[in-house]
């Protein structure tokens, strides 16, 4: 039954959930309804088209990042491409769309303990 379970809860509704609800918290800037979210070993990955430089971070960065103000405090539009799933990993590739950037993302999520916990992140960002 607990099998049964764990299933039901890592099926591509689940995971599109999370997902959202990650993403109107960053954009809201609601960091504490969304540090729990991040895996503890989160990467990311940023190429901003035109520059010829990707810029990382990890959970600790993204964080203080989203709490000083230099990312997230704008609401995007969300088109989700797809999700899929490798085992205990799930993969939402999306476009993300703000009065200001174009973003085209692909976000890798663990399930953990019973949750969705985001763990890497590749975008491509585009000044409007």
């Amino acid at each position: 039954m607990i099998t049964n379970q764990i299933s039901a809860e890592r099926n591509e509704e689940s995971l599109r959930k999370e997902f959202l609800f990650i993403m109107k918290n960053i954009d809201e800037r609601k960091v504490s309804e969304i540090e729990s979210k991040f895996h503890s070993d989160y990467a990311d990955s940023v190429y901003i088209k035109g520059s010829g430089s990707i810029f990382s971070s990890n959970k600790t960065n993204y964080i203080q990042s989203l709490k000083d103000g230099k990312i997230g405090g704008v609401e995007r539009d969300v088109r989700i491409h797809s999700i899929d799933f490798i085992d205990q990993f799930g993969f939402v590739k999306v476009d993300l769309e703000s009065k200001v950037m174009k973003f085209q993302s692909m976000y890798t999520f663990y399930f953990d303990n019973g949750e969705w916990k985001m763990i890497k992140a590749v975008v491509v960002a585009e000044k409007k």
